[in-house]
C-alpha cells in the first residue's frame, strides 16, 4: 500500500474529525453517566444552582467522606489525607516551576518527587535528602535545599487558603537558589560520554 493511499484513507474532513471527537469524549463521558454518584448529584441539582450551595452540600461532604476513608482505611493522619485530596493542586503547581526553571522534560516527575517526599516528610519528621550517587535523578530538582522545597509545597498548600505572601518568598528562595553542584557534575560527565560515543562512533 503506497504512502499516497495511506494518507487518503486517514483523511477526515473537519466536520468527521469533530463528529468523531464528541463521539470520544462520549464514550469517556458514560462510564460517570451511569455512576450512582451522577444520579446522585441530579437527584440534589437544587445545589447546584448556587456556588455556596454546592460546595457546602455537595463537594464538602463528599471531600470529607473521602479523607475519613483515607484516615480509618490506610491509617493516615488527618493532616496527610488532606494533602492527599490536594496531591494534584500541590503537583501541579511544583511541576509547573520545575518546568520553568530547568525546561518542560521531566517537570511532571520532579513534581510528583517533591510532593511525595513532602508526604513522607509529614509522615515521618525527616526531612529528605537526595541521593545523587543514583544511576537515575532525573526527578530530582536541579537547585534549592529539600528543605526550601518542603516548605514550597507547604506553602502552596496554604495558598489553597489563600495565603500567598509565605508561598510567593518560597518561591521565589528556590527560584534564586543555586544549581547542585552533583547535578553539573552529571551533565558534565553526561556529554564527555556523548562526545567520546560520538568520536568512537
Amino acid at each position: 500500500m503506497s504512502q499516497k493511499t495511506q494518507k487518503k484513507e486517514i483523511k477526515l474532513k473537519p466536520k468527521e474529525f469533530e463528529e468523531f471527537m464528541d463521539n470520544l469524549v462520549d464514550s469517556f463521558d458514560k462510564e460517570y453517566l451511569d455512576s450512582p454518584m451522577f444520579k446522585h448529584f441530579i437527584e440534589n441539582s437544587k445545589y447546584l444552582d448556587d456556588p455556596d450551595d454546592l460546595h457546602t452540600m455537595i463537594q464538602f461532604p463528599f471531600k470529607r467522606a473521602l479523607e475519613l476513608a483515607i484516615v480509618h482505611k490506610l491509617k493516615k493522619s488527618k493532616e496527610v489525607a488532606s494533602i492527599y485530596l490536594n496531591y494534584n493542586f500541590l503537583e501541579t503547581h511544583i511541576s509547573r516551576l520545575c518546568s520553568d526553571l530547568y525546561g518542560s522534560a521531566c517537570s511532571v516527575d520532579r513534581g510528583r518527587f517533591i510532593v511525595k517526599s513532602y508526604i513522607k516528610f509529614k509522615e515521618t519528621g525527616k526531612m529528605p535528602k537526595l541521593d545523587w550517587k543514583r544511576e537515575y535523578t532525573f526527578h530530582y530538582p536541579e537547585s534549592g535545599t529539600m528543605k526550601q522545597w518542603m516548605n514550597l509545597v507547604k506553602e502552596t498548600y496554604s495558598l489553597k487558603y489563600g495565603f500567598y505572601k509565605g508561598y510567593l518568598q518560597a518561591t521565589l528562595d528556590i527560584a534564586m537558589s543555586k544549581k547542585h553542584p552533583e547535578h553539573l557534575k552529571k551533565i558534565k560527565d553526561y556529554e564527555k560520554k556523548q562526545k567520546k560515543e560520538k568520536k568512537n562512533g
